[in-house]
């Protein structure tokens, strides 16, 4: 997941979420069999032929040329190590007071231009203390033991939120002091941000900042009872990653484990999750949304709906569990599971591998691997989860994750990689600025589908298995995604649902995707997707973000330059831009269409 370290004022999320978007049951922000962070709707198709089966999808701009020169990026990234980037509490005092004085300045009638300098000023202060948060983060999540770095997130997350009113305040009243102002912060910080502060004003208050901070501490104690929590059997606990790693799926004992594992953790996490629920339902209620799912939706500045979101559940449970089902019976990955890969091998390929691919992705790579600003070592004590995050200060994204040596670490990396690389060349960060989710992701699961021809120097002999099981990771994204977000939807349409109707949810709705079928599900299993707690009703940008990403992968068996340009047009977007539109721009049809779900399964179905 890529973790976006932007401001976010009111409408777009109050839950402060791309700020504790981390985790994965299975250490792999890929989402896979047991994967673990505007408004408005519109579902007008792109220019493909989607019902045509042939992939005739246009990208927007043909001429590589252009992707490799006019797209590179201006600003510049100064070499540097994680190791040089240091942590201390920003002085949150010191912003109030500038800020409070920032406000006496407004009252006192002094010149637009210098309110919207010491605005810009203020912001800055704001992205630094920003880029404090992520790394008291980070650094929390490479030994979750240490409780001072906890602590730190947790102080800077709720005194920021609390400091995000008041900025969000003296934004309204600055942009409405005069029709200088707002025409100088309309050409300072776009028009977008502008238009977004004067709706969003009603939504700040005390009272939500209260309950955003109980949810918060909540799912701290949840990150902390997965990074901690071990099953007593026979007199030896077991934690999640001694039994996938000490038995094997052949033996009987793995699946009992498993389950009774599942089944301990839910009784606690369950308990966590009923009180979020409530917490949730209150926040919305307060802003005057009927459900948590309709204020979430546009918090997260999608432009479609729950009830577009609820079209798509039910084309991917008629399209895609089949075929997913069939091809999973027909697929042989017995000798890929058993393979080890090295970290230094992959890392070692992927530079020539990049300067192969593009320009634009040589560049990030050779900075990632120059600085080592990456993440992928083993500890006892270290966060199970991937995500990438960007420090302002430095203006270096970082990658965090765990390298198991199993298949999936390298399609992990890649996927985070693409979230990387977005970063370098079109960080879409700062109090002003903010990116699309399901965009994001696009970035991230479109480069993992368009390496796959090289997919020979990172597997070498289990190339092909590998391709099969990346393309089996996508309809499974589809299926993971679209049922992970009905089952949210469904629990915060009654959010007094007890923990025994949340399970048996769960599993009804595993055999509906035909995950039970494959997989076999007792409907505890929910508690290991740590979005539900961390980011909710963030899953269904991964469903709806696969079906572009297998479009340009498409593309690219009969034209890949233009799905290399597609891409990085898409990669390269204007802040606050929006997804339906977007795919539209770069020739791409509505993920909300019949048809183009149909297709989504040929596609798979014709190339593993």
């Amino acid at each position: 997941m890529k973790l976006r370290v932007t401001k976010w004022i009111a409408i777009l999320c109050a839950t402060a979420v791309a700020l504790s978007a981390f985790g994965c049951a299975s250490g792999s922000d890929t989402v896979i069999s047991s994967a673990y962070g505007g408004a408005g709707a519109s579902t007008s198709g792109g220019t493909g032929d989607a019902s045509s089966g042939t992939g005739s999808f246009v990208a927007a701009q043909s001429d590589s040329d252009t992707a490799k020169s006019g797209l590179l990026p201006s600003s510049q990234h100064p070499d540097v190590t994680f190791s040089q980037m240091v942590y201390e509490r920003p002085d949150i005092a010191d912003m109030q007071a500038q800020l409070d004085g920032l406000k006496d300045s407004i009252r006192s009638g002094v010149p637009a231009s210098d309110l919207i300098a010491a605005y810009r000023t203020l912001q800055d202060r704001y992205s630094h203390a920003d880029s404090m948060l992520s790394l008291a983060y980070l650094l929390y999540a490479t030994d979750v033991t240490q409780d001072y770095y906890r602590d730190e997130y947790a102080y800077l997350q709720s005194a920021l939120s609390e400091l995000d009113g008041d900025m969000e305040g003296l934004s309204y009243a600055l942009f409405q002091s005069s029709n200088e102002a707002e025409s100088l912060a309309k050409e300072s910080f776009g028009e977008e941000y502008v238009n977004t502060i004067l709706r969003a004003e009603e939504l700040s208050s005390a009272t939500i900042r209260e309950l955003t901070d109980q949810e918060e501490q909540l799912t701290l104690e949840y990150d902390n009872l997965c990074s901690t929590f071990t099953l007593l059997d026979g007199g030896k606990r077991w934690s999640l990653a001694e039994i996938e790693n000490d038995l094997s799926p052949s033996n009987e004992e793995y699946y009992r484990l498993y389950d009774a594992y599942c089944a301990g953790l839910n009784a606690e996490a369950g308990a966590i999750f009923q009180q979020q629920v409530q917490i949730r339902a209150q926040i919305a209620e307060k802003l005057g949304y009927s459900n948590y799912s309709d204020y979430c939706y546009e918090s997260y500045g999608r432009d479609y709906t729950p009830e577009d979101a609820r079209a798509l559940h039910e084309s991917v449970k008629q399209y895609i569990a089949p075929v997913y089902i069939y091809v999973n019976d027909r697929s042989d990955q017995t000798t890929l599971s058993e393979a080890t890969f090295a970290e230094q091998d992959f890392l070692g390929e992927l530079s020539g591998t990049a300067a192969d691919f593009s320009p634009l992705l040589d560049e990030p790579v050779q900075y990632l691997l120059r600085n080592s600003l990456y993440d992928m070592s083993y500890g006892e004590n270290k966060m199970d989860s991937s995500f990438t995050t960007y420090f302002s200060d430095y203006k270096a994204p970082y990658i965090f994750s765990v390298w198991t040596g199993e298949s999936q670490d390298i399609a992990t990396v890649l996927h985070e990689l693409g979230h990387f690389t977005s970063y370098y060349h079109n960080a879409v960060v700062g109090y002003s600025a903010t990116d699309n989710l399901d965009l994001a992701e696009v970035d991230s699961q479109a480069l993992v589908l368009l390496m796959m021809r090289y997919f020979d120097r990172f597997y070498g002999e289990y190339a092909q298995e590998a391709k099969n099981e990346v393309l089996l990771d996508a309809m499974y994204s589809l299926l993971s995604g679209c049922m992970e977000d009905e089952f949210q939807q469904d629990v915060y349409a009654d959010p007094g649902m007890s923990l025994d109707t949340m399970n048996a949810l769960y599993k009804r709705l595993a055999v509906e995707y035909g995950l039970d079928d494959v997989y076999g599900f007792q409907g505890t299993e929910w508690v290991l997707i740590t979005h539900t707690f961390q980011t909710p009703l963030y899953y269904i940008s991964y469903a709806v973000s696969i079906v572009p990403a297998l479009e340009l992968f498409e593309l690219s068996l009969s034209d890949e330059a233009a799905a290399k340009n597609a891409y990085f047009n898409i990669l390269m977007r204007d802040p606050y831009a929006t997804f339906l539109e977007t795919l539209d721009q770069n020739g791409l049809s509505s993920v909300f269409s019949n048809a183009t779900i149909k297709q989504i399964a040929a596609i798979v179905d014709q190339n593993t």
